[in-house]
C-alpha cells in the first residue's frame, strides 16, 4: 500500500474527468456498499481489485499511464467499478473520497486574485447551431488530441463520442438525432487523424487495424441505431441545412480518410445515402460533384476511386444497373467481388428476383477468376434465385463451371434432383475418397440405391492401399467389409470374392497389407 506514490492532484484534475457524472454517481454507490475486494498494488503506480456487483469483475489501474487502466466488466475502461476502487483507495491512503468525487478539494488554495488570469467559459454546442459551429467545438476539444500507442486510439475516440454525444441529451428528438450522426462522424475523423499521425510508436503501426475495426464497429452501430429512430422527414423540412451540411462533412471524410480502411469509410456513405439523404435535390447535387471530380485531372486517386464507388451506389439506389456496371467495368481500378454482395442481400431482402438474376450473370464472368474464395458466397445467391425462378440449367451450367470449388453445392444439388450416377461421377471425377465425401451423403445414396457406391467403394480401397502405410491399410479392410455388404445386398456375392481374389494377389508383395487382411479374417 505504502508503495504507490499518489498525486493527490494529478487525481482531481486529470484522472477524474475522465469519467462522466453518471459513472461517478454508480461507482460512489459501489464504494459506500462496500463491494471492492483483494485489493493489490504493484510497484509505485499499478492498483488491482476486484469489485463484486452483479458479477465480479477485475481492475487494473494504472496511476502512470491512465490510458492503460481497464476493467473486465462488458464497459471496459473508465467504467463504475474503476471508479469504485479509487474512492476505495483513496480512503485507504488517507485522501477524501468525496474530493475525487465532485472533482475539487474542499481546502482551496489562497491565490492572489490579481496574479490569476479569468478563464473563459467554453461555449458549449446548441441545437440552433449550424453543423459547422458543432464541429469548431468538437475539434477545439479533441483537436490536438494524440495517442502513443494502438490501444490508446480507441480510449480517445470512445471518449469523445461519449462526451460529446451526452452534450445533447436534453434536446429535442430530431435535432439530436442529426446531432449524434455528426458527432459518429466526427469520431470517424478523429480516428483516421489519429491513425495518420507521426507521433506513435512500432507497436502502433502493428496493432492499428484491430482497434481502428473496433472503434468503425462501435460508430456503425450506433449510426443504425440513430436512423432506426430518427424522423427523417421532419428532418429534412426543419433541418434540411444541417443534412447538406453532413453530406458535404461525409464526402471530405471518404476523400481524405485513410486508404487503408477506404471500404469501411464507404459503407458509411451507402448506409447515409440509403437511409439519410434522400432529398432529390440534394442527390442531384451529390451527382454533379462526382461527375466533377471524375472529370478533374487534378484529383487524387482516391478521391476518384471515391467518386466511382459513390456513383455506383447512387445508380444502384436509382435502378440504373446498366450505369453502375459501366463504371465498374470501366478498368480505373479493381473493384473485389464481395464488395457487390452488400447490394445482392438488399435485392433478396426486397425480393427483387429478376433484378438479383441479372446481376448475379453480370458476376459470372468476374467469378471464373475468384472461384476459390467466393463460390460459396455466389452460389448461395444462385440458390435463392433458383427457388424463385426457372433457373435451374443455368444454375447447374454456374455450379459446373466453378468445379473444383462448388463441389458442395453441386453434389448437394444432385441429390436433391435424385441424380445419383450423376453425383458418383463427380465424386470420382475430383478423385474423392469416401473421408472427403460427407457421411450424410454416402447414407442417403446407400439408402437409394447402394449401386451407385460400388465404383467410388473401389476407388477409395485401392487408394488407400496405394498410401503404404498400415493406417491406410486398416481404412481399406473397413471399405472391404461395406463392399461386401454392398454386393451382398444386389446378390453379387460371388463378383466380391473374384475382386478380393484379384487385389489379394495383386499387393501380396504389400506385407502389412496382408496382415491386416489375416487380421479382417479376409485370407487364411
Amino acid at each position: 500500500m505504502q508503495e504507490v506514490e499518489i498525486d493527490w492532484t494529478y487525481w482531481i484534475e486529470r484522472i477524474r474527468p475522465k469519467f462522466d457524472k453518471v459513472i461517478i454517481v454508480r461507482g460512489w454507490a459501489y464504494y459506500n456498499e462496500g463491494v471492492v475486494r483483494d485489493i493489490q498494488v504493484e510497484g509505485s503506480s499499478i492498483i488491482r481489485a476486484r469489485v463484486d456487483g452483479t458479477k465480479s469483475y477485475k481492475v487494473t489501474l494504472d496511476l502512470m499511464s491512465f490510458t492503460k487502466s481497464g476493467c473486465t466488466c462488458p464497459y471496459g475502461y473508465n467504467c463504475k467499478h474503476m471508479a469504485a476502487v479509487l474512492f476505495e483507495f483513496a480512503e485507504q491512503a488517507g485522501y477524501d473520497p468525496e474530493e475525487f468525487r465532485f472533482g475539487k478539494m474542499k481546502v482551496a488554495r489562497v491565490v492572489d486574485d490579481n496574479l490569476q488570469k479569468p478563464k473563459l467559459k467554453t461555449r458549449l454546442p446548441e441545437p440552433t447551431d449550424s453543423c459547422e459551429m458543432w464541429l469548431t467545438f468538437f475539434h477545439k476539444q479533441y483537436g490536438s488530441a494524440k495517442i502513443y500507442n494502438a490501444f490508446s486510439l480507441e480510449e480517445v475516440c470512445m471518449r469523445a463520442w461519449r462526451e460529446l454525444n451526452k452534450l445533447a441529451d436534453t434536446w429535442e428528438p430530431t435535432i439530436r438525432g442529426v446531432y449524434d450522426i455528426h458527432v459518429v462522424l466526427y469520431v470517424i475523423q478523429l480516428c483516421n487523424t489519429m491513425t495518420g499521425s507521426k507521433a506513435i510508436t512500432y507497436d502502433f503501426y502493428q496493432n492499428t487495424s484491430y482497434y481502428v475495426k473496433r472503434v468503425l464497429t462501435h460508430t456503425r452501430e450506433q449510426l443504425e441505431a440513430t436512423l432506426q429512430e430518427l424522423d427523417v422527414n421532419r428532418a429534412y423540412k426543419q433541418y434540411g441545412g444541417h443534412l447538406k451540411e453532413l453530406s458535404a462533412y461525409l464526402a471530405d471524410i471518404c476523400e481524405n480518410g485513410s486508404g487503408l480502411h477506404l471500404y469501411d469509410w464507404l459503407d458509411l456513405y451507402k448506409l447515409l445515402w440509403s437511409q439519410l439523404f434522400q432529398d432529390k435535390d440534394m442527390l442531384e447535387t451529390e451527382k454533379t460533384r462526382l461527375r466533377q471530380v471524375l472529370a478533374d485531372p487534378r484529383a487524387s486517386q482516391q478521391a476518384r476511386q471515391v467518386a466511382t464507388l459513390g456513383s455506383i451506389h447512387l445508380d444502384i439506389s436509382e435502378n440504373e444497373d446498366e450505369n453502375a456496371w459501366e463504371r465498374a467495368d470501366s478498368g480505373m481500378f479493381v473493384i473485389g467481388l464481395d464488395y457487390w454482395f452488400d447490394y445482392l442481400n438488399g435485392f433478396v431482402f426486397e425480393s427483387q428476383w429478376d433484378r438479383l438474376l441479372t446481376w448475379l450473370r453480370w458476376l459470372k464472368p468476374k467469378m471464373m477468376w475468384n472461384e476459390r474464395m467466393y463460390a460459396n458466397e455466389f452460389l448461395h445467391y444462385w440458390r435463392l434465385a433458383a427457388e424463385q425462378r426457372e433457373v435451374e440449367k443455368e444454375q447447374r451450367d454456374v455450379m459446373i463451371s466453378l468445379l473444383p470449388a462448388s463441389y458442395d453445392h453441386y453434389a448437394k444439388f444432385l441429390l436433391s434432383k435424385g441424380e445419383y450416377q450423376e453425383w458418383a461421377d463427380l465424386c470420382l471425377l475430383l478423385d474423392l475418397t469416401t473421408e472427403h465425401i460427407d457421411a450424410a451423403q454416402l447414407k442417403l445414396v446407400e439408402k437409394a440405391n447402394v449401386r451407385f457406391l460400388l465404383p467410388i467403394y473401389h476407388h477409395a480401397i485401392e487408394t488407400f492401399i496405394q498410401g503404404k502405410n498400415r493406417p491406410d491399410y486398416i481404412q481399406a479392410i473397413k471399405l472391404l467389409k461395406k463392399l461386401a455388404a454392398a454386393y451382398k445386398k444386389l446378390k453379387l456375392t460371388p463378383r466380391f470374392e473374384a475382386y478380393l481374389e484379384q487385389i489379394v494377389k495383386e499387393y501380396a508383395r504389400y506385407r502389412a497389407f496382408t496382415e491386416e487382411l489375416r487380421k479382417g479374417n479376409w485370407i487364411p
